[in-house]
């Protein structure tokens, strides 16, 4: 093999060969022989580039021979090594780069990534496959390989990272050992040092996986890197090694320590340099500090490295966590050793941070310089004091070294009170806040542990690191920091937050004893820490936050005294709990300042458990110091709180000196006086959560020094949770002197907003009650500062006064402030003391009243607007009308209710009450049922038991609008109330279980029920008592029928918890209830009386007259019944007697028979009758005054009951014993109340008081009674009576002749009071003539109407006198108008009105008007009389009068019937029924839908009424309207067009669409308005149907436009729904095969063609009938036109390229599909495929094959092939001849090259063969007018013996006979032509099972692969001529499809495809061998499935998404990428988007 030009025939067939046989090239010969290849040929010249071609092809034959080896030999590392250190000729090759990669597995080298690289030329030859080419001349080495480096980095196929695998595992040592002696030979070479190649440094940069390797590499990196020619190849070396060094081995870490030492000077080397540095750090954890530790000690040498700085720095920004903590332990290490590396350290450390910019985390460096280290040379450690004192000094220089520059300007301009910077402030204050609390720790925690210390230095040590030291401790080693930043650093340092860690550790050392840090200096420092931390304190940082409660005790523990151990106390003995003094009252101070800085937890616990640290927080919040504190303002308090403290003092003396007395006992044995008691002064009882104690006045004083400087007091103000001032407030809040709140809102000058609202509110009220004490008449005496001052004050309490306002009513008023606000004032208001309510009141006025700052002249103009019940209450406008404006007032309701709820039982002001009550009824909420029940109970509690506050509210005496406006309110709360409660269930827990006690369940007669409070119900009943209100009285009567109903019973009460029956009315009630003015109550409470109670009644005062009348008539009542148990009952007769007499002097009536049982029993009377006679004369003096008393005749009233009043004139049984003297005076009552109602009358006053009215509707009830006989009789013989009142009854109903309802009353009444005077048994009398005369005079004005009515009809019908007919029609207009009644039959009215109608009469519209006016009494009798039902009638006599009349004038029919009075009957339709339908149902849906089925034409007014009833029904009518049209078993049929109409308008109604967008969006999802059930849907199609059948009588196309034209409301009613569109398909199914081909069975195949065409999708498979149905070429659109207009022009493409060959194809696939599945929608594409068969033909042959033409010709006639027969149907006769008639043409044109058409003509005769047979007339004519061509087409192709015997079949006559004839005989002669006989054509037998048995056979029997794949190959070929014969194998097919040989399953699948391609019916009879291939386990049947995916799924449309799915599952859980395969499917599917 030639090396330079190599044979291509050679290179290509070993290439081949490698890939189909790959193992031939693994044995040993063939190895050596490629492997001699790979290395260099010495017969070449060394300087020319040799070509890489051979040595590629050799890495490539051998990477595929061992591809699968994984174990590769180690000739393969030699020859690499060879090349590697020669030319590079394969090396660097990318071609070869799998091979290289896989040999380089054998130095375990992680090779740097591409991007990193920075070698230079990639090899002599490296990529370069053309023979003997060399580099750009221009360019040198190294810019060829920079241009090289430009190029992205290749990232490695999945492919190769699967090749690429360790393969030299079995021989690692061997290959190791001969790199390593190849690589010393190349290293130990005598030459000069800078004579080493690039090829070796790039050999040892692969080769560095070897520790040996990076050894060698790095003692010599150094002068590698400076060598100009070497640096490239260098860097990557030096990259390597680092990458490389992952081992952590001593070689490693010399490697580390070598590369430390290696300087470098130009830029570019140095930051390579850091690069991989980084890397190092990367590849092994414990690098990191080893290089530390290297970097430190060479940086501490004499031979230093002046880029160690820089090195850490890299280190420090590679590592910012783990770095910092390295370090530290370096400089651990260095203060260990026994020189003294303090100064060094510290210079050390200072450079460090200097030059790495501070970027370095202090808190992490500190923390590790205080890690415990258990090595042995700290364990073991000489100086360990030394140690932790220099480890405390370095953490001082550290926090002192995080000040940089920025810190340092934020400080001083903080000191400047400038805000600048102060992040970077905060940060490092909290970051030596972080590191304090650490060294805090460590001395607490490991310090103990390493070393004990000498108290001395521990205790310098703790100070030092919390900067509480003295200042020269910081700087004597080394006077750094300098004298000018000293002072400032250290303040910088020691003004920092505290954390709680810190100040908690302080204590724990404090009070531990192993620790050298006593309680006195803990309490010390602690304290000091605290004060500093605190004077810090701004608004961004915390200073001294702490969490633990533990704190508290942690500093009282430090004060507690401790005895001596060793003294021993008498047994039994307990000593007190004492406290140093000094450090108790230093304790509390301390706790004070931290409570301040932490109120919600530290602050909350002193408050609430330690009084005495309480008593410090009130003191610095009042700014008050004495004892006791001033927030005790109850002076027993005070004195209280002054003598206990003298106690504990005096018994806290007793027990010291009682302790000292036994500790003396024990050691001095000296006797303890107080004298002589050293521990008296210096000790205190320990008790902090006792009372508190007075603190020694030097306390006091620090406290307030304290509190000045630190603003203790303003923060523990300022904390509102918990809220400590509001707390004091409220306690105080009893007494007026808070002047330390005065203060402390003066001193807070502009920052209110600090405070809480309620010391706002206390302050306002604390002012105004000062305002109030101090008088005006002081102002003469005051000096000028007073009046200063008072200014002052005012002006604080207006800008007061506007804060809160703001807070009510600005714009940032939020619910809690007001909430707040509102409280503070609101609780008051139910204050036991008046003043506080009052204040409260006047706060509330003053904050809520806008106007409040305003004078008083400015208020007062406001207050004129309002009216109603403000006007009435002026001096509460505050709450009626400004509260209710508040902004938010809703969050307020609830608390303002609640408030005045509690308030209404404590106010004594009935005014405030009266201005409660009417707030409560108008704003109260209510909508919570609790709410509600708490309101009314508490209304109730206020009206029941505060009787006193009711009686002035309501005094008759001083009755006010105040009290109506109360009344009213009181009303309307227990209104809503009661209506809610009976409208909620029976089942519902109204109340809960525990209040059930006084809980009554109410049912009423009507079925409601209700649960509520007893002293609800008693209230809301004595609030009937009052009477009914002045204004407004609807609530008075709703709450009277609620509880008293007219002529029901009372509701019954039972009690919840028990179940019985519950007294609703207590007698105290029921007086009440017979004291009041309403008649209902009284008769309600008289009602089941017992005679003791009746008695008690009578007895008692201020019962009203009417109501002692029927008091006494009911005792009359009781003597009839029982007179034995009342007189039982009587105590005393005498004083019962008078009692009655002095009620009947009064005015009362009735009680005669009471007082005759009293005088009868008593013994004056029993005497004789001389007696009697003697006393008759007082007797009758005394019944003359009375008549004279009633000779001022009795006013009747609203309330009097005139039936029972009726029944007393007329007795039904009269007792004889009864003396009647009382009837005269009650008759005349009546009488006069009658005749003043009838006087009003005639002087016009209409307003009548309706006693007449009420009168007769007693008689006509009494009448209607069982005793209307018996009435009839007393009134027959008590006629002296009845006469004058059925007079005047008879007189208002003549003066009232529009009341017909009282008229037609008043004649019903007669007739019956005549039909029992009629009776011949009673005798003649003067009522009954009386009666018979007003019933003459009564009929006879009626007839007036009747008669003229009648009149009228006569008149109309004969066309009499049109003046006749006018004036009769005026006299009935008047006379209806006079208010007379129209009693006439609705059928006379009904012919009146046609006859004006019809004689145009200008009177019928006035005439229609006083009728319908009129309030027609007939109505109940006749409904027909109703003015709706007589317009509809009317209008629907026009509509079917109308077609009667057509042989009438061209003019409208209607205008001959109806004319101008068909609008006028319209608008009174709309008037009187707006909804057009709702009225008259039956009769107006006649008017609107029914149908005359004699095509009549539709009236003009229609579509109108329509429209009136769409636009203005209701939903319900609509829906009512859409059920009847749509009801299957309707009894009448409606108009099809006007129901459908209604329906298509019901869709659009714009109240439906109201709210959308009115642009519609493009992707707009159709919304369904009409959802109709399937029987509905039904209903429907038989409309639309039966509209089309009218209009098919006229002509089809009219029909069948209307179908079109209907079938989007159809469609639009089922939803698209699948299930829908079947039932109306089978419903239409039917009924074609029901009736035929007659108009209704044409009609619905329309319809279902139609359908089909909108859905296609939907009707799968498509219905047999429709390809039989003529019309789908010339309907409407189709929705699938532009896809299959899209599919065939791709067929008709004639570009060349690949892409539009494969659209070509699949469009061809997808036609021949849609012409098997959906033949009708591919026909009616037919003349367009005509078309596109033009203007080909006259290309030449050569042009017309290659532009694809024939292949076009060939699809068009493979189409047409599959529609048959249906192409062969008349419909499509044009198209399909002009198809055949450009095939005859191609044939004609290239009849020469009938060679190449064999194939074309075959199939042309094929389907002219099968034209005669399925349409022989079509056919022949169209042969015949063609024959001419054909037969030369017969002569010049002698071989087409098919064509030939097809025409020889043909009788065809000559060609100039055709032409003779005239167009009349061309018929005729077709006809003959067509009925021709013809020779039958046997060339095209189809084949038969039997030929092809040969082949099942071989197909069965076919044992090896090599058979079946003979016989597969002989179908194919047979195929290819003639795909049908592939249907005898389809079972061997799918049998084959997932055979696991791959030729033979590929051919298998091809051949299935060839066959589902010729014919795509039978695509479905494959998926499941295609689905079972799909899920198959073996990967080659499932990828051969999945690139046959597409085209399958093209042609199996109807089952794609079942594929799709599997594609897409095996994708997911087959480790297989199916993506391509099924986005390949996707595209194909929807071709349109590949356009």
């Amino acid at each position: 093999m030639n090396r330079a030009k190599p044979d291509t025939t050679l290179y290509l067939s070993l290439m081949y060969l490698a890939k189909i046989k790959p193992n031939i090239f693994a044995t040993e010969g063939v190895i050596e022989a490629l492997c001699s290849l790979l290395r260099r040929d010495a017969s070449i010249n060394f300087k020319a580039k040799g070509n890489s071609l051979v040595s590629v092809l050799a890495c490539n034959l051998l990477m595929a021979a061992y591809e699968e080896d994984e174990n590769w030999p180690e000739i393969f590392v030699k020859v690499y090594i060879e090349d590697s250190l020669g030319e590079r000729i394969w090396v660097d090759s990318p071609h070869c780069k799998t091979f290289v990669d896989n040999i380089q597995t054998a130095f375990n080298t992680k090779m740097p990534p591409k991007s990193m690289l920075l070698h230079g030329e990639v090899g002599r030859s490296g990529g370069d496959l053309s023979a003997g080419s060399s580099p750009h001349p221009s360019m040198t080495e190294e810019e060829d390989s920079q241009s090289e480096l430009l190029i992205a980095e290749e990232k490695m196929s999945p492919e190769q990272e699967g090749q690429l695998m360790p393969r030299y595992d079995d021989l690692a040592e061997s290959v190791e050992e001969y790199v390593l002696d190849m690589l010393r030979d190349q290293l130990n070479r005598r030459q000069p040092m800078d004579n080493v190649s690039r090829n070796l440094l790039r050999l040892l940069t692969a080769t560095c996986g070897y520790k040996e390797v990076r050894q060698m590499a790095v003692q010599r990196l150094e002068m590698w890197l400076q060598n100009p020619k070497l640096t490239k190849p260098a860097q990557d070396l030096l990259m390597s090694v680092c990458m490389n060094c992952n081992t952590h081995s001593s070689e490693d870490m010399e490697v580390i320590s070598n590369l430390i030492k290696i300087r470098l000077k130009p830029k570019v080397l140095l930051n390579h340099y850091m690069l991989c540095v980084r890397e190092l750090l990367n590849a092994h954890r414990d690098n990191l500090g080893t290089t530390i530790k290297f970097v430190i000690f060479n940086e501490l040498s004499n031979a230093r490295n002046p880029n160690n700085m820089q090195i850490l720095y890299t280190v420090l920004q590679h590592s910012s966590e783990q770095a910092p903590k390295y370090l530290a332990m370096v400089f651990q290490d260095l203060l260990t050793t026994k020189d003294d590396y303090l100064r060094a350290s510290r210079a050390l450390l200072r450079e460090i941070i200097k030059q790495t910019k501070h970027e370095i985390n202090f808190q992490a460096f500190c923390l590790g310089l205080m890690q415990e280290r258990k090595e042995a040379q700290y364990t073991e450690m000489e100086f360990k004091e030394r140690f932790v004192i220099h480890i405390t000094d370095l953490l001082a220089v550290s926090m002192m070294l995080g000040i940089t520059a920025q810190v340092k300007e934020a400080g001083i301009a903080w000191d400047k009170g400038e805000k600048k910077n102060l992040e970077v402030l905060r940060s490092f204050q909290n970051q030596i806040a972080a590191i304090q609390r650490d060294a805090v720790w460590w001395l607490h925690t490991v310090v103990p542990s390493i070393s004990k210390l000498a108290p001395k230095d521990y205790v310098h040590c703790l100070h030092k690191v919390l900067f509480t030291e003295q200042p020269e401790t910081y700087y004597k080693w080394d006077n750094w920091p300098p004298e000018s930043d000293r002072n400032f650093f250290l303040r910088l340092c020691s003004e920092v937050p505290i954390l709680e860690d810190t100040l908690m550790r302080i204590l724990v050392i404090g009070l531990s004893r192993d620790l050298p840090l006593g309680p006195a200096d803990a309490m010390e420092l602690a304290d000091h820490l605290v004060k500093r931390a605190a004077a810090v304190q701004a608004d961004d940082v915390e200073v001294l936050r702490v969490e633990r409660i533990q704190l508290i005790d942690a500093v009282l523990n430090l004060c507690t005294y401790h005895h001596p151990e060793n003294i021993q106390l008498p047994p039994g003995y307990q000593p007190p709990n004492l406290a140093i003094s000094t450090l108790y009252w230093k304790a509390w101070p301390l706790l004070l300042v931290v409570a301040a800085f932490n109120p919600e937890n530290i602050g909350l616990a002193a408050w609430e458990e330690y009084p005495s640290l309480k008593m410090l927080m009130e003191m610095v919040m009042t700014n008050n110091y004495s004892y006791p504190q001033c927030t005790l303002t109850d002076e027993e308090t005070r004195t209280e709180m002054i003598n206990r403290e003298l106690q504990i003092s005096q018994r806290e003396k007793q027990e010291i000196l009682a302790f000292e007395g036994h500790l003396a006992a024990a050691s001095t044995k000296q006797t303890i006086t107080e004298s002589s008691s050293l521990l008296l002064s210096q000790l205190t009882s320990l008790d902090p959560q006792g009372p508190p104690r007075r603190p020694p006045p030097h306390v006091l004083e620090q406290v307030k020094s304290l509190n000045q400087s630190l603003r203790l007091g303003h923060l523990l103000c300022r904390s509102r949770h918990p809220d400590f001032l509001l707390n004091i407030i409220q306690r105080q809040a009893s007494s007026q002197s808070m002047p330390w709140l005065a203060d402390l809102v003066q001193s807070s000058e502009g920052s209110l907003d600090v405070l809480p609202v309620q010391c706002l509110c206390e302050f306002l009220l604390h002012d105004a009650a000062d305002e109030s004490t101090s008088g005006e008449e002081e102002e003469e005496g005051e000096s000028k500062e007073q009046r200063a001052k008072k200014r002052q004050r005012q002006q604080k309490q207006r800008q007061l006064l506007g804060r809160l306002q703001d807070l009510l009513l600005g714009p940032k008023a939020d619910e809690q402030t007001t909430c707040e606000v509102l409280d503070y004032f609101l609780r008051r208001l139910s204050s036991s003391q008046v003043a506080s309510r009052v204040l409260a009141m006047k706060g509330l006025s003053l904050v809520l009243s806008e106007g409040g700052l305003r004078d008083g002249e400015e208020k007062d103009h406001p207050m004129e607007e309002d009216s109603g019940d403000s006007e009435l209450l002026q001096g509460y406008q505050w709450l009626l009308r400004d509260l209710p404006r508040l902004p938010l007032f809703d969050s307020v309701r609830a608390t303002t209710a609640l408030a005045l709820q509690q308030a209404i039982h404590m106010e004594t002001d009935p005014q405030t009450i009266s201005a409660y009550l009417v707030y409560l009824s108008q704003h109260a909420p209510v909508e919570e049922q609790g709410q509600h029940n708490d309101l009314a109970l508490d209304v109730a509690r206020l009206i029941v038991e505060r009787s006193t506050i009711m009686s002035h509210l309501f005094s008759k005496l001083s009755y006010c609008a105040e009290s109506d406006a109360v009344l009213v309110a009181l009303l309307s709360i227990f209104s809503r109330y009661i209506k809610r409660m009976r409208q909620s269930k029976e089942g519902e827990e109204v109340y809960s279980w525990s209040e059930s006690q006084d809980q009554v369940f109410l049912r009423w007669t009507s079925g409601e029920t209700a649960t509520m409070h007893i002293l609800v119900v008693h209230a809301m009943v004595i609030l009937l008592t009052l009477g009914p209100p002045q204004a407004g009285d609807g609530d008075f009567y709703t709450l009277l029928d609620i509880w008293f109903p007219e002529k029901k019973p009372l509701p019954t009460a039972f009690l919840v918890d028990t179940s019985e029956e519950a007294l609703l009315l207590p007698d105290w009630l029921k007086l009440r209830m017979i004291r009041s003015e309403v008649p209902r109550l009284v008769d309600a409470a008289l009602q089941d009386l017992e005679p003791q109670q009746l008695l008690l009644f009578v007895q008692s005062f201020g019962i009203p007259v009417s109501s002692m009348s029927k008091l006494l008539q009911y005792l009359d009542q009781a003597v009839s019944h029982d007179p034995q148990t009342l007189e039982q009952n009587i105590m005393d007769k005498n004083y019962m007697a008078h009692l009655v007499e002095v009620q009947h002097e009064r005015g009362a009536t009735g009680g005669q028979t009471f007082h005759s049982l009293l005088t009868a029993s008593l013994p004056a009377r029993r005497d004789s009758a001389e007696t009697a006679k003697s006393k008759s004369s007082p007797e009758n003096s005394q019944g003359q005054s009375r008549i004279r008393a009633l000779s001022q005749v009795r006013v009747l009233g609203p309330e009097d009951d005139l039936a029972g009043i009726f029944l007393q004139l007329f007795p039904l049984n009269p007792d004889p014993r009864w003396q009647n003297s009382n009837l005269r005076p009650l008759a005349l009552a009546l009488q006069q109340a009658l005749g003043q109602e009838l006087a009003r009358i005639r002087q016009g006053n209409v307003q009548v008081t309706g006693i007449t009215a009420r009168l007769l509707q007693a008689v006509a009830a009494l009448m209607n009674s069982p005793h209307s006989g018996a009435l009839v009789m007393a009134m027959h013989r008590n006629h002296f009576i009845s006469c004058p009142l059925m007079r005047q009854l008879y007189q208002y109903q003549r003066c009232m002749p529009q009341d017909t309802a009282f008229s037609s009353l008043f004649f019903k009444v007669l007739m019956q009071m005549l039909q029992w005077l009629d009776n011949p048994a009673v005798e003649d009398g003067p009522l009954r003539a009386q009666l018979k005369a007003f019933a003459v005079q009564y009929s006879s004005r009626h007839r007036i109407i009747r008669g003229g009515f009648l009149h009228l009809t006569e008149a109309l019908t004969f066309r009499h006198d049109p003046d006749l007919i006018s004036s009769t029609v005026r006299a009935i207009i008047a006379t209806l108008k006079s208010g007379e009644k129209c009693n006439v039959e609705p059928e006379l009215i009904s012919k009146v009105l046609q006859g004006l109608i019809e004689t145009h009469s200008p009177y019928l519209e006035e005439l229609l008007t006083v009728l319908f006016s009129a309030t027609v009494e007939s109505t109940a009798r006749f409904p027909a009389m109703k003015p709706i039902a007589v317009v509809s009638s009317l209008l629907l006599q026009d509509k079917e009068e109308t077609p009667v009349k057509k042989e009438l004038d061209s003019c409208s029919t209607e205008a001959a019937w109806l004319g101008p009075s068909s609008g006028l009957l319209n608008d009174w339709l709309e008037m009187l029924d707006p909804e057009v339908i709702s009225s008259c149902p039956d009769l107006q849906q006649k008017l609107l839908f029914s149908w005359n089925k004699a095509g009549s034409q539709v009236p003009s007014f229609h579509p109108y009424l329509l429209a009136l009833l769409t636009h203005q029904s209701s939903w319900t009518t609509l829906h009512q309207c859409i059920r009847l049209l749509l009801c299957r078993n309707r009894e009448q049929r409606f108009d099809p067009t006007a129901s459908l109409d209604f329906l298509w308008a019901c869709i659009h109604i714009p109240r439906i669409w109201q709210g959308r967008d009115q642009r519609t969006p493009q992707k707009r999802r159709e919304e369904f308005v009409l959802h109709l059930k399937s029987s509905e849907l039904i209903s429907l199609v038989e409309l639309i149907l039966a509209e089309a059948e009218t209009r098919y009588q006229n002509t089809e196309e009219a029909s069948c436009t209307l179908i079109q034209s209907r079938l989007p409301l159809l469609l639009s009613c089922s939803h698209g729904d699948l299930e829908s569109i079947k039932k109306v398909t089978e419903y239409l199914t039917n009924c074609i095969q029901q009736w035929g081909s007659s108009s209704v069975g044409k009609c619905c195949q329309d319809l279902l063609l139609q359908i089909y065409l909108q859905l296609p999708e939907l009707l799968v498979p498509m219905p047999e009938m429709l390809l039989t149905s003529e019309g789908a070429r010339d309907s409407s659109t189709c929705k699938l036109d532009a896809l299959v207009h899209r599919f065939i022009n791709l067929l008709a493409d004639t570009s060349d390229s690949k892409s539009s060959e494969s659209r070509v194809w699949d469009a061809n696939m997808a036609c021949r599909k849609l012409a098997v599945a959906h033949p009708i929608l591919l026909l009616r594409h037919l003349p367009m495929m005509a078309a596109l068969l033009h203007g080909r033909v006259h290309l030449n042959f050569q042009e017309f094959r290659q532009q694809n033409h024939l292949t076009f010709f060939i699809h068009v006639l493979g189409i047409l092939e599959l529609l048959q027969p249906q192409v062969f149907q008349n419909e499509h006769q044009a198209a399909l001849w002009d198809c055949l008639l450009s095939f005859i043409r191609l044939l004609l044109n290239y009849r020469k090259s009938s060679r190449h058409l064999a194939a074309f003509i075959s199939k042309f005769v094929q389907f002219i063969h099968k034209y005669i047979t399925c349409n022989a007339q079509a056919a022949v004519s169209f042969l015949q007018k063609h024959s001419d061509p054909l037969h030369d087409l017969s002569s010049d192709n002698s071989d087409l013996a098919m064509l030939k015997s097809l025409l020889a079949g043909l009788s065809l006559p000559s060609k100039s006979g055709i032409l003779d004839r005239g167009s009349d005989e061309e018929k005729d002669d077709e006809a003959a032509a067509g009925s021709l006989p013809l020779v039958s054509v046997s060339l095209f037998t189809p084949l038969t099972p039997a030929e092809m048995a040969p082949y099942m056979k071989r197909l069965s029997r076919g044992q090896t692969v090599e058979d079946i794949l003979e016989v597969l190959t002989d179908i194919d070929e047979m195929s290819r001529r003639r795909p049908e014969i592939l249907s005898f194998f389809a079972t061997n097919l799918q049998k084959l499809m997932s055979s696991s040989e791959e030729s033979c399953r590929n051919l298998a699948f091809s051949l299935a495809l060839r066959s589902i391609q010729n014919n795509p019916s039978i695509a479905a009879d494959f998926l499941p061998t295609f689905m079972y291939c799909l899920g198959s386990r073996d990967f080659e049947v499932v990828q051969t499935a999945l690139r046959n995916l597409p085209e399958y799924t093209l042609l199996c449309q109807e089952h794609a998404a079942v594929l799709l799915h599997r594609a897409f599952l095996v994708g997911m859980y087959g480790q297989i990428d199916t993506s391509s395969q099924i986005s390949e499917a996707l595209k194909v599917l929807h071709m349109e988007a590949m356009i």
